[in-house]
């Protein structure tokens, strides 16, 4: 979905009529014409759903609770997910997990100091400190696989070590790394190439509703979400678990970007539509959860 059909569903789904429209996001009548005709089905069915919409968030609280859980796909013995999404594609090496340079600021300081951070200098990262930041958050540093279970084990905590994520990264500033839009591969330590196309960047930008620290940013990290890797083993409550999850993710982020003399600033205000377009997801089996911009303190910071 692009910024355009995005922000004439956004005003028309709030009540708006074609004259405010128009004032507000300065389309023609042409254009609203076209819209109000590609998305009268659409704007049909988010209508029929806003009762529903209005008080989400307490049905979702009351109806994970424990006392509505039904037998998970685990105790039916239903085939367990796969851990890792397999990938294919060009490979970058990314310097081994071993051979990281600790960083000697101490954890006392990197929690202290730590700010979320919206402008950058353009210092890139080097290709070390994206696999320092990339340690911290996403690798997997034990891999189990039987034929009833599969997980792995990282510097951050989920439960169950269900690790629902996929790391995708939106590169800018990185030495070594030509600029686009790559995947994390946890268990390789690798990125995988996805897409070098200019407008990647534009499209992510889009996404993130144009929030200037995601075009300002050395690197964005984009977080996607495989629900049924945690929903197999806890059912309904697993989609608890997804956001709790997400924050470790990015606690790690935010101090490791500190360890390294930079800044993360955490993104949940994003197109949904959009960011999982840019990915190729589908936004039920896997779909974008957080995001965070990241990039070198300017000087004086």
């Amino acid at each position: 979905m692009d910024m355009k059909s995005f922000e004439y569903l956004y005003h028309k789904v709030r009540g708006m009529d074609r004259e405010r429209i128009a004032r507000e996001t300065g389309f023609s009548d042409d254009e609203i014409d076209m819209m109000e005709q590609s998305y009268a089905p659409l704007l049909r069915e988010i209508a029929a759903e806003m009762p529903q919409a209005a008080d989400i968030g307490k049905r979702f609280v009351r109806l994970t609770r424990y006392i509505y859980a039904n037998r998970t796909d685990q105790e039916l013995d239903m085939p367990r997910p796969d851990a890792v999404k397999p990938r294919e594609g060009e490979m970058i090496a990314l310097p081994g997990t071993g051979k990281i340079a600790i960083p000697s600021i101490s954890l006392h300081q990197a929690i202290d100091q730590r700010r979320s951070l919206r402008s950058y200098s353009d210092q890139p990262f080097s290709l070390e400190e994206l696999s320092f930041l990339l340690w911290a958050s996403s690798w997997a540093r034990d891999f189990r696989s039987s034929e009833r279970n599969e997980f792995t084990r990282r510097n951050v905590p989920s439960a169950g070590s269900r690790h629902p994520f996929e790391c995708y990264l939106l590169i800018q500033r990185v030495t070594g790394v030509k600029p686009g839009l790559y995947y994390y591969h946890p268990l390789k330590h690798c990125l995988v190439v996805i897409d070098h196309s200019p407008q990647i960047f534009v499209a992510v930008y889009d996404g993130c509703l144009r929030q200037e620290m995601v075009r300002n940013s050395a690197v964005t990290f984009i977080l996607s979400a495989v629900p049924y890797r945690t929903s197999w083993r806890y059912g309904q409550r697993g989609y608890r678990y997804l956001y709790i999850d997400a924050g470790h993710v990015g606690q790690n982020i935010h101090l490791a970007a500190e360890a390294v003399g930079g800044g993360a600033c955490m993104i949940g205000a994003f197109q949904d539509e959009a960011m999982n377009e840019c990915l190729g997801l589908d936004g039920v089996q896997e779909f974008v959860i957080y995001a965070a911009a990241l990039g070198k303190k300017p000087s004086g910071q």
